[in-house]
């Protein structure tokens, strides 16, 4: 079965809404898309709540028409000046007595490099691991199933200004639109345009927009 996924683009010279279905074999299929002039942004966040909203609204309405589809949630882009990012680490003990790692493992130790000193007004929004370390052995990509005693994760952390945030989900939750996700941009560009092989050896990625230029 098809699940309908919905993301917008809150851009500041354009908006863009993408409604999709993704099949059970990760293909992607667009049925409509909204693209208009944004108002009341400024290098990436919102600077009028009011303007923002209506073209947010303007966005999702030209994708329902085009889709035939209505966008009950969307997976939102976050971009601007206020991100920033830091590298953290954590560590858990595998408790069970067969010392096999599993996924509430993963979970468990990347909520521990989340345990960061950050400021009242930001938020993580991403919590990325780069590589887990089990034992000895070092730069394991997915320690699932293998045994060990103590488990460790670099993570890159990334946060964003609360209010910002704030800004940003009032005006897509304003015109009856649930946030399924925040996600930040130069993430979502790197899913879509680099190779499997890009990602690992590591490239650099420039998302030139009107607004704001990510590096990522």
């Amino acid at each position: 079965m098809k699940k309908i996924i919905s993301s917008i683009d809150v851009g500041t010279t354009k908006i863009c809404t993408i409604i999709s279905t993704l099949d059970s074999g990760g293909n992607v299929q667009v049925l409509g898309v909204g693209l208009v002039p944004s108002h009341g942004l400024h290098k990436g966040m919102v600077v009028n709540v009011d303007e923002a909203r209506e073209s947010v609204a303007e966005s999702v309405r030209r994708a329902e028409q085009a889709s035939g589809v209505k966008v009950e949630s969307a997976y939102v882009g976050v971009t601007g000046r206020h991100i920033t990012s830091t590298n953290s680490k954590g560590v858990v003990a595998i408790p069970r007595n067969d010392r096999l790692v599993r996924h509430d493992d993963l979970k468990r130790v990347l909520e521990s490099a989340q345990h960061v000193n950050i400021p009242d007004d930001r938020k993580i929004i991403h919590a990325i691991p780069r590589a887990y370390t089990l034992d000895n052995q070092e730069r394991i990509k997915n320690p699932v199933g293998m045994h060990g005693f103590r488990l460790d994760v670099e993570t890159h952390i990334i946060t964003a200004a609360v209010a910002s945030v704030q800004n940003l989900v009032k005006c897509v939750r304003s015109v009856g639109v649930e946030i399924a996700d925040l996600i930040l941009e130069p993430l979502a560009s790197g899913e879509a345009v680099l190779t499997p092989e890009e990602r690992e050896v590591g490239v650099i990625l420039a998302d030139i927009g009107g607004g704001t230029t990510d590096v990522a």
